[in-house]
């Protein structure tokens, strides 16, 4: 693996992680790292091995740095690097078939993305109501293809606040 010599954690997360709902075909990955210097240190590793840098969320999330496996609709090669300069195509020009997120490992950001999906896993009721959510929301037409993300943040946010109250209490109290 790009950044083997660096000890990450990894963790698939998002819908594909919770296999009984439906999902996109893009595998969602968490790296954890144990430095913030690892997270620009990465884009090197990462780039060099065929990811696409998005450097344009940097700006939101500085706390992580995200790179995507593309695959073109065309034949057009997908960019080395995506930034505020760059139009943001994915799923017009190229599909996403992997998204690497890297961050500090146990920081609030990365716990979120754990608890989550570890709530969802464990929580029947609130794993099919984030189905039903995202098969009504994948009926829309949108513009932008984050839009999707979007329609799903008030519940994600709902949810993650209770997944990381039980997650840090079950660590403090195993």
């Amino acid at each position: 693996m790009a950044l083997s010599h660096i000890k990450p954690s990894i963790d698939h997360i998002g819908s594909t992680s919770l296999e009984s709902i439906a999902a996109k075909p893009i595998i969602d990955i968490l790296v954890g790292v144990s430095s913030d210097s690892h997270l620009d240190d990465s884009i090197h590793f990462m780039t060099n091995s065929g990811y696409t840098y998005v450097e344009r969320f940097n700006q939101a999330m500085p706390y992580r740095r995200f790179f995507a496996e593309l695959t073109p609709r065309q034949s057009t090669k997908p960019p080395l690097v995506i930034d505020n300069t760059t139009d943001l195509l994915f799923g017009i020009e190229y599909d996403s078939v992997c998204n690497i997120h890297i961050i500090k490992k146990n920081t609030y950001h990365w716990i979120r993305h754990i608890a989550f999906r570890d709530y969802l896993l464990a929580n029947e009721h609130a794993r099919s109501a984030y189905e039903n959510l995202k098969m009504e929301i994948v009926k829309l037409d949108f513009k932008d293809p984050l839009e999707y993300n979007t329609h799903k943040e008030r519940f994600i946010l709902e949810v993650q606040q209770e997944a990381v109250f039980l997650y840090l209490n079950n660590k403090q109290n195993p």
